[in-house]
């Protein structure tokens, strides 16, 4: 769940400059002004804001311009921010704020803004911050998140590739994270980095934050959770290839229909489920809509780093072997006091796979139990 952001129209006063006779004046240069040699280098150095999914990436140029001239400004945690030769329209200006809650994790303290505009060319030329803390608490917060960060990064090692990395993170936010929606701050990182309760929001944007820091690219993506309402979760890139990675729904504190038995909300046998971590468009799309308010994505289909293809949890039981193959992997799994999360390359298979459990004995000799996720064709299966 994530709020929208009202954004308060002030009226205008005009201000009419009159020059004497026989005094010369000019208009002063605009020291703040981004150029376009200024925007030629932000696209060469930064590869962030310059991937082709950013949401500074779906931006005109002069809407870039004024991007760039406004987070200067606020990662000096100024306030009011004059526009001067970056002048937009107030829809570039919204296009300009959703760009930057997409990009942003780290402006945490960032809540909304105001503008003023000039009636007669409509153009924006200045804009108001309005921040939830002052910047004392903003600099003993970030110090705070700082030292939750350094300890998440604390389990990357070198010879970890994308998909390990990514991992990682999303295990350690999952597995921290209480889903919350009274939760203080879910709008931002404090929420998950600091309270360890939030909602989609907090997830969504503590996952890009950590990931940003670390060097991969990740978009905060918005839209709808079909029959739920807003939603967030993220586009991550690993290993060359985009994939959707929904935290959020990763968490089994998380009140998902799939809880049909009460006991098993109360006490769930993992901590962190895969269910939504790597999806392809198409997978996404079965469950979540976008709402398309900046940015458009093409339909991305790479499985290399979907969770149950990497840990070689993805089962075709047309295949003999691969029916074996589900049989022993669970017998094992159970027989270490595992928990087995399991994906099927059809949904009926998931009444074949539990059909071949209880001709296995498996189901009857050690009181197994499951939840399944029809949708994804995903068992969660468990000795109690």
């Amino acid at each position: 769940m994530f709020k929208k952001i009202i954004k308060v129209v002030f009226a205008v006063v005009i201000v009419i400059t009159v020059g004497l006779v026989g005094v010369s004046f000019f208009t002063p240069k605009d020291k703040d002004a981004v150029t376009d040699e200024r925007l030629k280098q932000t696209m060469a150095e930064d590869h962030f804001l310059s991937n082709p999914y950013s949401g500074f990436s779906q931006l005109n140029e002069d809407e870039r311009k004024a991007y760039l001239r406004l987070t200067d400004k606020l990662d000096n945690y100024e306030s009011t921010v004059e526009l001067g030769d970056n002048k937009i329209s107030v829809d570039s200006l919204n296009r300009v704020w959703t760009a930057i809650q997409q990009d942003k994790p780290e402006y945490f303290w960032l809540d909304s803004y105001t503008y003023h505009y000039d009636q007669e060319t409509s153009m924006v030329t200045d804009v108001n911050f309005n921040y939830n803390y002052n910047t004392d608490e903003i600099k003993r917060r970030q110090g705070e998140i700082d030292a939750a960060v350094t300890q998440i990064k604390s389990g990357i090692t070198p010879e970890m590739d994308d998909y390990a990395k990514v991992k990682t993170v999303h295990d350690a936010i999952v597995s921290h994270t209480e889903y919350d929606l009274n939760s203080e701050d879910n709008q931002n990182i404090c929420s998950v980095f600091l309270n360890n309760r939030s909602v989609c929001a907090g997830y969504s944007k503590a996952l890009q934050y950590v990931l940003k820091d670390m060097g991969i690219f990740s978009n905060y993506v918005t839209g709808n959770a079909v029959g739920r309402g807003p939603h967030a979760w993220n586009l991550v890139q690993m290993d060359g290839e985009y994939y959707y990675v929904d935290a959020t729904w990763d968490d089994p504190s998380f009140d998902d229909i799939t809880w049909e038995d009460p006991a098993l909300r109360a006490d769930p046998p993992l901590n962190i489920e895969y269910v939504y971590f790597g999806l392809t468009t198409e997978e996404l799309l079965k469950n979540h809509t976008f709402d398309n308010t900046l940015s458009t994505y093409p339909s991305f289909t790479a499985t290399a780093d979907n969770y149950y293809v990497r840990e070689n949890m993805l089962f075709d039981l047309n295949s003999a072997d691969e029916q074996t193959r589900f049989i022993d992997t669970l017998r094992d799994t159970l027989d270490n006091g595992g928990v087995m999360e399991a994906r099927f390359t059809e949904s009926g298979m998931m009444d074949r796979a539990l059909t071949g459990i209880e001709e296995s004995d498996i189901l009857n000799e050690s009181g197994v139990r499951y939840l399944r996720y029809d949708e994804n064709h995903v068992l969660i299966i468990w000795r109690p």
